[in-house]
């Protein structure tokens, strides 16, 4: 997994962080190890699922990338939100915007038209007047054909209502799951849903539809054969993140919405949502947002016990649980107040929480065991393993240098 926070929101930076990401991804710098020699990755699938903010590649830089698959042999998933261009004037699309982004997507070499068939059915139907937020979840299959999803936000934020009609977003009721099938069939299936930030809330919609996640476990759901499970939940978001602390003075820690926290409780055990308890969820967000209101915490939520203090000294660890001396109820924290036999994890986030420095993007990459539902019972399930943090600096206007995080310290 590998999950992308550039450090503040800023439309005309956003196609050179996309693609410059990942090429580096794909095609590491060479990192030097002494003052002699030099060593790299090995090309080839450095990811299986890469997440970027909401609202964050331009269609241009998404085309570009997507033409360029020509030359990568394998690629996992990248999720990335979507907007018009790079103008900073609004990330909503209109139906002409829409239409152009799907023709360009039908023109490409190999793509596969039956992924984009779905979409353009409902698209079709709906009024001329209206305006979508739009993601895409794209790949490379076994065949090396670009396999592409597009999926609209289907839950409102309170940041996309507005009396200008071209920056209200219209609530969609167009539901996605990707599913793959591995030609390797001593491999499992693994299912993602793609949302885009407010659509992972337990919220109203306007279409007095269920929101995404209640969608797909109902006996009305939209899917014909809907899979058992759903192995990853990824979300592009572009949120504030309150903070708390019992001083003014004091630097405040953040933490997720409490809205967010719940949705995560119920995916993990609520009888409405069985198709989601052993869901990870993958969230991707800016550091800052456009009007300098504090975002960031991009990183993992799983239902298991991290069994770890600590994953990356970059990497903050906000657990659900209580303590097994003094009972009560099950309750987030920040921190173990205590010594880790005396508590009893349920849940756990892990995400980024030191302040960037000068760093334009980082990439916060980790690797799962397996997915929950594969793991044994008998066996403690382990937290991400591997943690590393890719930092992308400004080296001209237009081309970041990366460094691994460890390297950068003194």
């Amino acid at each position: 997994m590998r999950v992308v926070e550039p450090s503040v929101y800023a439309p005309a930076a956003h196609s050179d962080i996309f693609e410059q990401v990942i090429i580096e991804l794909i095609n590491p710098t060479p990192r030097a190890m002494d003052g002699y020699t030099k060593t790299s990755f090995q090309a080839g699938a450095p990811f299986d699922l890469l997440t970027f903010p909401e609202a964050f590649a331009p269609t241009e830089a998404l085309l570009s990338v997507l033409r360029s698959l020509s030359q990568v042999q394998t690629l996992g998933c990248i999720h990335v939100g979507l907007r018009p261009d790079s103008d900073d004037k609004g990330h909503l699309f209109s139906n002409s915007e829409i239409w152009s982004l799907l023709d360009a997507l039908l023109a490409l070499p190999d793509i596969v038209p039956q992924d984009l068939a779905p979409f353009c059915s409902w698209f079709e139907n709906q009024p001329a007047n209206l305006h979508f937020n739009l993601g895409c979840l794209f790949t490379l299959d076994v065949d090396a054909h670009p396999r592409v999803c597009i999926h609209p936000k289907l839950v409102r934020s309170q940041y996309e209502y507005s009396p200008l009609p071209e920056r209200t977003m219209e609530e969609a009721n167009l539901f996605s799951l990707v599913t793959l099938l591995p030609a390797d069939k001593r491999f499992l299936s693994v299912t993602i849903q793609p949302l885009i930030c407010s659509d992972v809330l337990n919220l109203p919609t306007e279409r007095a539809i269920p929101c995404p996640l209640a969608a797909v476990n109902t006996a009305e759901t939209p899917f014909e054969n809907p899979p058992d499970h759903i192995d990853v939940v990824s979300v592009p978001t572009h949120t504030p993140q309150i903070e708390y602390g019992p001083k003014a003075t004091q630097p405040r820690p953040r933490e997720w919405h409490l809205e967010f926290r719940d949705t995560f409780c119920r995916a993990a055990q609520s009888g409405e949502l069985p198709r989601h308890h052993f869901a990870t969820f993958i969230l991707s967000n800016f550091e800052t947002l456009n009007k300098g209101l504090k975002g960031g915490l991009s990183g993992i939520f799983q239902p298991i016990d991290p069994r770890e203090e600590q994953l990356h000294p970059a990497v903050g660890l906000n657990r659900y649980g209580r303590s097994r001396n003094d009972g009560g109820n099950n309750a987030w924290h920040q921190s173990a107040p205590g010594e880790p036999g005396d508590w009893q994890w349920r849940g756990y986030i892990a995400a980024l929480t030191q302040p960037s420095k000068d760093e334009a993007v980082r990439v916060l990459g980790f690797n799962l065991s397996s997915m929950l539902r594969d793991s044994s019972m008998w066996r403690p399930i382990s937290a991400p393993n591997s943690c590393e943090i890719l930092l992308g600096r400004w080296q001209s206007p237009n081309h970041l240098a990366f460094t691994d995080w460890k390297a950068d310290q003194p």
